[in-house]
C-alpha cells in the first residue's frame, strides 16, 4: 500500500512520491498496525513551508514491542547463533534494497531540504560505507586461538544483545552503514529510532528491511520524539545504546546508559576549525572551504565553522570567501542545479538567527548573508552568512550553531592558530590549507580532533570515526567500530595430553 503525497499536498506540483505502508510501522521485522493510539503527525516541507503527507508517530508501547521481540531474537531467536556468512545474506539483501529504493532521493530532498546534487553525493558515500563494513565482516575473524605464556586461549568476538540506535536527521543512511549494519553483522538485533524530520525517509529505509526478510524480531525501525527515545535508552531490555546528536543529550544519554551499565557510543557536535597558511594561492583555497563550510546548509557535524587565517591576509581571503558565499545557487531541493537549499524547518532556521543577532549583538560584523534570501518568502530559507570581527571567546566560536553560520577568526602565527583550534570543547574534526607537507603533519598531529583533514579533506567515516572531548566517546567505523559492538569472551582451552 502506498499514498502519493500530492493527494494531500498544498505544496508545489512536484513534491510528489509514493510512501511504502504510509499507514504502519515497521516492529520486529514486519509491517503492522501501530499500537496504541495511532497518532499521524505531519511532514512539512522546508521548501513550502506546507504540509505534504501525514505519516505515523510510533508510541511507547510500538517502542516496547520492538524491545520485547529483540530480547526474544536475541535469547532465543537464530540470528545471534547464525554464522557471520549467514548474517551476511540478509543484510546485503538490505543493502541491494537501499540501493535501489526508487523514490528513496526524492523523498531525502522533499522532507530533508537537501538539495538533489548533495542528495547524490550522500547516498554514494553511505553505499560506501555499508559496502565497506559487509566486506568487513568477511575479513574479520570473530574467534581466533592465541598461544599466550599461560596457556592456549580461544578469544572470541560474541554479540552484545538488543542494539538501540538513535540517529540524526541530517545523515541517516550513512549512520546505518556507521552503527546499524555492524550491529547486525556482529549478531545483534537492533532497534533503530529516527527523529520526527526523518518520518518520510524512515518508511523507504523501513521497506528496504522488510524486503531483505530479516528474522522476527531483528530490525524494527521506528520514528518518534524524545519521550520514546528516553524510554528505550533506560529499557533494561537494552544492551547498549549508539546515540548520535548535540552533545548535551548525549551526556544525559550517557548519564543513564552508565546507571544501568549498559555499552554507550556518542557520536555528538562539533566546533571545526579549518586553519589556512599563509603561503596557500586563496582562489584555490576557497573553493575547498566553501565545500566543507556549506554541505547540506552547514547542518553537520564537522562543518568548518571556525576559518582561521592569518591577519595580514584576513581582508584578502574575507573578501573572496564572501563573493563565492554571495554566488551560490540557493533553489528548491529538488533543482538539480540548486547548490543551496532551505533549513529543514523553522526551529533551526531561528537557531540560526538567534546566533546571528546574539553575535552581531556582541560586536561581529557581517561581511556577507545574515537574513533570508529574497524571493523566498516560503519555506525555511536562510541565506550562507559568514561574520567577522569575531574573537575565539565569543559564543559564535564557542556554540555549535547547525547551519550557515561561520566565523572568521585572525591568528598571529601557525602556532596561535593551533592554541585557537584546541581551545575549544569540541574535538571533532578540523583541517588545514598548506603546501607545506612539514608544517601539515604538525598541525594535524597537534590539532585535538578525532578526525583531521590536510588540504581540506573532509572525514573519512570508514577510518574510524569519532572525536574527542566533548564531541564524542567511543568509535563507529573500520575494525575499531566493528568489534566495538561485540563482547569478548577468553575461553582458556585445556592442555593437550
Amino acid at each position: 500500500m502506498s499514498v502519493n503525497m500530492s493527494e494531500q499536498a498544498t505544496g508545489t506540483v512536484d513534491e510528489q512520491v509514493d510512501v511504502p505502508h504510509h499507514r504502519e510501522v515497521f516492529l520486529a521485522g514486519r509491517w503492522q498496525k501501530p499500537r496504541g493510539a495511532a497518532v499521524l503527525l505531519d511532514v512539512v516541507s522546508p521548501h513550502t513551508g506546507e504540509v505534504v503527507c501525514a505519516l505515523p508517530d510510533a508510541s511507547l508501547e510500538d517502542a516496547a514491542y520492538a524491545v520485547e521481540r529483540a530480547r526474544a531474537a536475541f535469547d532465543q531467536g537464530e540470528w545471534p547463533r547464525m554464522t557471520v556468512a549467514q548474517r551476511l545474506e540478509a543484510t546485503t539483501r538490505f543493502r541491494d534494497g537501499l540501493a535501489a529504493m526508487d523514490g528513496f532521493e526524492r523523498a531525502w530532498a522533499i522532507s530533508g531540504g537537501m538539495p538533489m546534487q548533495t542528495v547524490k553525493a550522500m547516498y554514494a558515500l553511505s553505499m560506501f560505507g555499508i559496502d565497506d563494513v559487509l566486506e568487513l565482516a568477511r575479513e574479520i575473524p570473530l574467534s581466533e586461538i592465541r598461544e599466550t605464556r599461560g596457556g592456549r586461549v580461544e578469544v572470541r568476538h560474541e554479540p552484545l544483545g538488543p542494539v538501540l540506535a538513535i540517529l540524526t536527521y541530517n545523515g541517516p543512511l550513512a549512520e546505518l552503514g556507521m552503527s546499524v549494519f555492524p550491529a547486525l553483522l556482529t549478531g545483534n538485533p537492533v532497534v533503530v529510532k529516527l527523529p520526527p524530520e526523518n518520518r518520510l525517509i524512515g518508511h523507504f529505509m523501513a521497506e528496504a528491511a522488510a524486503q531483505a526478510g530479516f528474522p522476527e524480531g531483528v530490525l524494527s525501525i521506528i520514528t518518534a520524539g524524545t519521550e520514546v527515545s528516553k524510554y528505550l535508552v533506560a529499557h533494561p531490555g537494552i544492551d547498549a545504546v549508539h546515540f548520535t546528536g548535540g552533545s548535551a543529550v548525549g551526556a544525559e544519554v550517557g548519564a543513564v546508559c552508565a546507571q544501568r551499565m549498559a555499552r554507550v557510543t556518542l557520536e555528538l557536535g562539533g566546533k571545526s576549525a579549518a586553519i589556512v597558511a599563509d603561503d596557500v594561492d586563496m582562489d584555490e583555497a576557497v573553493p575547498k572551504l566553501v565545500s566543507s563550510m556549506t554541505a547540506y546548509m552547514g547542518q553537520v557535524c564537522v562543518t568548518t565553522s571556525r576559518i582561521l587565517v592569518s591577519r595580514k591576509r584576513h581582508d584578502e581571503l574575507v573578501g573572496k570567501l564572501s563573493k563565492a558565499l554571495a554566488a551560490m545557487r540557493i533553489g528548491p531541493p529538488l533543482d538539480p542545479d540548486t547548490e543551496f537549499g532551505p533549513m529543514i524547518s523553522e526551529r533551526v532556521r531561528a537557531r540560526s538567527e538567534g546566533f546571528i543577532e546574539r553575535a552581531v549583538a556582541a560586536g561581529a560584523k557581517i561581511a556577507t548573508g545574515g537574513k533570508r534570501p529574497a524571493g523566498f518568502d516560503q519555506g525555511f530559507y536562510i541565506e550562507p552568512t559568514l561574520l567577522v570581527n569575531v574573537s575565539n571567546d565569543m559564543e559564535i566560536a564557542q556554540e555549535e550553531v547547525f547551519g550557515p553560520v561561520y566565523c572568521v577568526i585572525p591568528y598571529d602565527d601557525i602556532d596561535d592558530a593551533v592554541r585557537i583550534a584546541n581551545d575549544s570543547r569540541f574535538g571533532l574534526y578540523g583541517t588545514v590549507l598548506t603546501n607545506d607537507e612539514e608544517l601539515a603533519h604538525d598541525v594535524a598531529y597537534r590539532v585535538r580532533s578525532g578526525s583531521f583533514g590536510i588540504g581540506g579533506a573532509f572525514p573519512v567515516l570508514i577510518a574510524p570515526y569519532g572525536g574527542m572531548k566533548q564531541s564524542g566517546w567511543g568509535y563507529v567505523g573500520s575494525r575499531e567500530g566493528y568489534l566495538a559492538l561485540t563482547n569478548i569472551k577468553s575461553v582458556v582451552l585445556p592442555v593437550a595430553a
